[in-house]
């Protein structure tokens, strides 16, 4: 893939191993999901020094999920279970399935909820951070 090709997100994919299950799975009807990785920093200024110095910490891996809930998909009712659950699920994320190799992933607590509206399309709404080591691939 050229370095300078820009993508539509179009082909984003979430894909969760819920509940300790042996292999990842899709996670269908998914919106939209966000990555953060903001790092916070120490002021490490000393005597001398003639301007604030600071140093980069760790990673803070969190984000946001957003789906459109399916009563008939086995994966929204899973991905609520393993919300209640309260335990970790291994979550990959997908910038883009045409490149597959290209993922971040991690064990993540989940949580989420329901948007009913009388207007409009029940959604599925949820946030996730990171439970034990991410990568990044490649």
């Amino acid at each position: 893939m050229p370095l300078d090709q820009r993508l539509h997100g179009k082909n984003g994919q979430v894909k969760i191993d819920v509940l300790g299950g042996s292999s990842l799975v899709t996670l269908g009807d998914v919106a939209g999901w966000t990555l953060g990785m903001a790092t916070p920093r120490a002021v490490v200024t000393a005597f001398g020094d003639t301007n604030v110095r600071r140093v980069a910490g760790l990673p803070d891996f969190t984000g946001d999920l957003t789906s459109w809930w399916n009563a008939v998909a086995t994966s929204s009712p899973a991905y609520f279970a393993a919300v209640l659950a309260g335990t970790p699920v291994t979550l990959k994320l997908i910038p883009n399935t045409l490149d597959p190799t290209v993922y971040f992933q991690g064990l993540a607590n989940v949580d989420g909820g329901l948007d009913v509206s009388a207007t409009g399309a029940i959604s599925s709404k949820g946030k996730w951070d990171a439970a034990s080591n991410w990568v990044m691939a490649p």
